[in-house]
């Protein structure tokens, strides 16, 4: 009786041993199973399908037509349709997010690696290329910089000769208030950049003084946007006030490279815009200010900047529409116009000097302005005055040599003198040709003060002394040397 108890034990517990090992396999045939977590977000991708997802067209075998790679897709490759093949599945077993339709994917990008066989997952295309740091792609969904500089450099990577707009505007979008800084080199874009004018998400631009913005060769303009850098473009709203934290953003720094198909920079929004120590070459219109959102009024600020045009005859270095400028220290060269002026914009020490062969080249031409110690070196007409007020103080024209043409200081445009011209001086180079001082119908409510020039190198239609003030004297330039 003790023999058969003690059997019935042994075989009671040789069941629990079978039963426990029968667990254990089980449960490390699940762990095996298991998902590794780094690659959660690619499972989930591929999850199987159920009853609640959404439901896919049939053909007529039943299945549905899937989209799946024929070659490899590393990321950041453009995705097109001789890279896909079409496969039939059952549709319980679809995975989640699979594409079925060749015209959703083809033109997008890779976000992530895909290999030959793989599915088109709709969570790893995207429409913009990811972007590139040192050859190596990096996260695409970039947020909000929490420094006040995001550097370029961190997300692409200059000297590629590759078209990097996608990439640079996505960084532009992406850090609304922001400053983008450029290290030295070239980046080359092919549309425009292109910025908000609302005061929190306005970007300002901070270039190094090798860093060149350069227009690719296949530069496309868009919606009237011709400049590789349009400020306050986006969102127009109007911006009272210089109070509003954004609403003075500026361009700092750099060499914009037009390559003889875009245009330097444009304000096309907000208020109190600043650029400064940028070089602009190549270009139609080096910078272009257009209307502001304060009732016309843009109130801009152009500073120490260096233009040299693209030698055309529609070209100008600087153009403003938008009223309440301000240029100052400005050198502009190889344009049919120097600058040319709205209302209420003050001008000083800018110098625009003739260095092509084209006709009826002007340096300074406009409306009401207040201009001082500005200099129009071998221009048919030094400054276009108009028939408006205005104040020109202390302005200067040289000619280096006899053109052939009529040389003018002043030129109201067949119109009558209505602004002052104080201590401007004229050195005409001789009386090979016609030379004038002021060029003007008589009668206007302008006046000459000052004046320096040599009347005996005037043609007599020169109206100069109609307008000379009373009791103030005609001075003669210091001679020169035409030797030296």
């Amino acid at each position: 009786m003790k023999q058969t108890n003690v059997k019935n034990k042994m075989a009671r517990l040789l069941c629990a041993f079978l039963c426990l090992t029968l667990l254990c396999g089980a449960v490390f045939m699940t762990s095996c199973n298991k998902e590794d977590p780094s690659d959660a977000d690619a499972t989930d991708e591929v999850e199987q399908g159920s009853e609640s997802d959404a439901i896919h067209e049939l053909n007529e075998n039943g299945k549905v037509e899937v989209l799946v790679f024929n070659t490899d897709a590393p990321k950041g490759t453009k995705i097109s349709k001789k890279m896909l093949d079409v496969i039939e599945m059952d549709p319980e077993n679809l995975p989640r997010n699979v594409v079925t339709e060749t015209s959703k994917v083809t033109g997008k990008y890779a976000t992530k690696d895909f290999y030959k066989g793989d599915y088109v997952i709709a969570k790893r295309v995207s429409d913009t290329k990811p972007l590139e740091v040192n050859g190596d792609t990096v996260n695409q969904e970039i947020t909000k910089s929490d420094s006040e500089f995001l550097v370029v450099t961190d997300y692409v990577k200059a000297n590629t000769g590759e078209d990097l707009y996608d990439n640079l505007q996505m960084l532009i979008n992406k850090n609304p208030g922001r400053t983008l800084y450029f290290p030295d080199g070239e980046y080359i874009i092919s549309r425009s950049l292109k910025t908000y004018s609302e005061p929190k998400k306005s970007t300002s631009f901070y270039f190094s003084s090798g860093a060149i913005l350069k227009a690719a060769d296949t530069w496309k303009n868009e919606d009237q946007l011709r400049a590789l850098i349009c400020l306050g473009t986006v969102e127009v709203k109007p911006v009272n006030d210089i109070r509003t934290p954004g609403s003075n953003f500026y361009v700092m720094g750099g060499i914009f490279d037009g390559n003889g198909k875009a245009d330097g920079i444009s304000i096309d929004g907000g208020r109190e815009t600043l650029i400064k120590d940028v070089v602009i070459v190549n270009t139609r219109y080096g910078i272009h200010i257009k209307e502001g959102t304060n009732n016309k009024s843009s109130d801009s600020d152009i500073d120490d900047v260096t233009i040299i045009g693209n030698g055309l005859s529609n070209s100008i270095g600087i153009t403003m529409i938008g009223l309440d400028n301000t240029v100052s220290n400005a050198r502009i060269s190889n344009v049919k116009t120097g600058i040319q002026t709205s209302g209420g914009v003050f001008l000083n020490n800018c110098t625009v000097e003739n260095t092509t062969d084209m006709e009826n080249v002007v340096g300074f031409s406009g409306g009401e302005a207040w201009v001082s110690n500005c200099v129009a070196i071998n221009c048919d007409v030094a400054f276009s005055v108009g028939g408006k007020r205005g104040f020109y103080k202390q302005c200067m024209a040289i000619w280096t040599k006899d053109t052939g043409k009529t040389s003018v200081m002043f030129d109201c445009g067949g119109g009558k003198l209505g602004c002052a011209l104080i201590g401007c001086e004229a050195e005409f180079f001789d009386k090979e040709s016609a030379n004038l001082y002021l060029r003007a119908g008589a009668g206007g409510k302008g006046r000459v003060v000052s004046p320096v020039y040599d009347p005996a190198l005037c043609d007599a239609s020169d109206c100069t002394s109609a307008y000379v003030e009373d009791g103030t004297n005609v001075l003669s330039p210091i001679p020169v040397n035409k030797e030296d």
